[in-house]
């Protein structure tokens, strides 16, 4: 059962933040996880109107809190008082405050005020790799978060899917509008009406609309400027009566053809523009080469396809076995990997979720690029997921992951392939 939560006879209470305080205080404590509840705020702060300041202090007090003080029959505090946070963000201590009553209206943190003031933490003798349970404690209490996490993943859900409407819209009515900025061109060429299209396209634009309704405006316009066009090619279509129809000349024989096939491939193996005359001469002559270099030595061409993943760690890895081996890190997200970009996306939520410092990650990416720290930072979560016992740092074996990769002595795959593996067994 909760214990009543202190507020400080000097704080001005508001609506919002009574009931942060009764969200603290709740018996029906929700069963999750640290690393549910961070990705949860994460996805919802924008839609909290949770950013600048308030954003960076949520990050610092998320990563201070202990894993295991998120179980139910413990509470989630963290002790730090707002001369040290005012230091860690760069801002004064005023603008701290500020910020933290922004977090605490938003639902996310409570107060749990001392009768002095101070804030600390008093626990259990830390035993086997973790923390003991807290005697007493007071500071910021993420209790409310705890209690909502449900509730913030919807939020976070339904904020990804309306910027994505919104992002879609953007598109559509950008590719809109060069369609019709075409067809007025077209039709002045061609001495057509079409002054009407252009009044409607700039009268929407003086109108202060949404995007989405911006775009289904647009499109309306699209289908009677495409009807307009029609109406006049059938008018002034002509007979093809008497014209000549001539085969293309096409010269191919299997030798051309041979040579085109390998050209698409070798264009595709090393990114050359089969478009641009330029590359086309760069990549015949990178094939020239390479068959020097294969008569020459027999065993250059099968060391050319061998991969050297001590040169590139990736080369073994590909985003879908990415995908296949980490199943328990897809499921707390709430989605897949379907590209390099959407593992890359979803780093900074794999960080909070292990407790990585932004610093430690900027390092780790400095060190490896970006995708080879993210596959690295994946596999780090998932094994964590699967056995958090094994793990008593999750960012701690992440670093220690980081220094094998850079050293070439971390083989990514392998790890990779094992927890492929032992999840097809464990189904």
């Amino acid at each position: 059962m909760q214990k009543s939560q202190a507020v400080a006879s000097f704080r001005k209470l508001t609506p919002a933040i009574i009931a942060s305080q009764n969200l603290a205080m709740a018996n029906d404590i929700v069963e999750t996880t640290k690393a549910e509840v961070s990705i949860a705020i994460k996805k919802a702060a924008p839609a909290l109107g949770i950013d600048g300041t308030a954003y960076h202090l949520l990050d610092i007090l998320i990563g201070l809190s202990a894993a295991d003080d998120w179980l139910p029959n413990r509470r989630p505090l963290v002790a730090i008082s707002n001369e040290k946070l005012a230091e860690y963000v760069c801002r004064s201590q005023r603008t701290v405050s500020r910020s933290i009553k922004r977090l605490v209206e938003a639902g996310i943190i409570a107060y749990r005020d001392s009768p002095t003031g101070r804030r600390y933490i008093h626990r259990n003798e830390f035993t086997n790799g973790k923390y003991g349970e807290i005697q007493r404690g007071y500071g910021f209490d993420f209790s409310p978060a705890r209690q909502r996490v449900h509730e913030l993943k919807a939020i976070g859900t339904a904020f990804t899917a309306r910027l994505n409407t919104q992002k879609e819209a953007k598109r559509t009515v950008n590719r809109l509008l060069r369609s019709i900025r075409d067809m007025a061109e077209l039709a002045a060429n061609e001495g057509l009406c079409f002054q009407s299209i252009e009044k409607s396209v700039a009268a929407m634009d003086g109108k202060a609309i949404a995007i989405e309704d911006r775009a289904e405006v647009l499109q309306s316009i699209f289908e009677v400027a495409t009807a307009l066009f029609e109406v006049s090619l059938n008018e002034d279509s002509m007979s093809c009566a008497g014209d000549m129809s001539d085969a293309p000349y096409n010269h191919t024989n299997p030798q051309t053809l041979k040579r085109g096939n390998n050209m698409q491939g070798l264009a595709r193996a090393n990114h050359f523009d089969l478009s641009d005359p330029e590359q086309v001469g760069i990549s015949l002559a990178f094939e020239e080469v390479q068959q020097r270099k294969a008569q020459a030595n027999p065993a250059h061409k099968s060391l050319l396809r061998a991969p050297k993943e001590a040169e590139n760690p990736l080369a073994l890895v590909s985003i879908g076995l990415i995908d296949a081996a980490t199943p328990n890190t897809r499921e707390l997200l709430g989605d897949g990997f379907e590209c390099w970009d959407d593992l890359v996306d979803q780093s900074d939520q794999l960080r909070l979720a292990i407790g990585l410092s932004v610093d430690g990650w900027k390092q780790a990416v400095a060190a490896l690029g970006t995708k080879m720290a993210a596959a690295v930072l994946v596999v780090t979560v998932e094994k964590t997921l699967r056995n958090p016992d094994a793990i008593s740092s999750p960012a701690g074996y992440f670093r220690a992951c980081v220094d094998r990769a850079r050293d070439g002595k971390l083989a990514l795959s392998n790890s990779l392939y094992g927890l492929k593996a032992e999840n097809r067994t464990s189904i």
